[in-house]
């Protein structure tokens, strides 16, 4: 296998000691979203329906609900996922 200088290919070596504390909260630069700040998938069709988890494993699209944890998302900093308000050990993969 060959070194291409891809970014997959490029780790960073933070010792124990040395490690702090994981940012929790402000914006990841890296990959465009807030930590830990709960934001709404919405569909850009005419009913403008939001992703909402139905279980912990259905996403379906589904009306505006007040208040309704399911339907709300957020990045997590430690696992660099996104992952619903409600259903937290779960995260959405494409």
């Amino acid at each position: 296998m060959t070194n291409n200088g891809g970014n997959h290919q490029k780790w960073t070596v933070l010792y124990v000691d040395k490690a702090g504390k994981t940012d929790d909260k402000g914006l990841d630069k890296d990959f465009g979203f807030h930590r830990n700040r709960p934001f709404y998938i919405r569909s850009r069709l005419g009913m403008k329906r939001l992703a909402e988890c139905i279980g912990a494993s259905n996403v379906t699209l589904k009306r505006y609900a007040k208040n309704r944890k399911a339907q709300q998302w957020f990045f997590d900093p430690v696992t660099k996922t996104l992952k619903n308000n409600y259903w937290k050990s779960h995260s959405l993969h494409l």
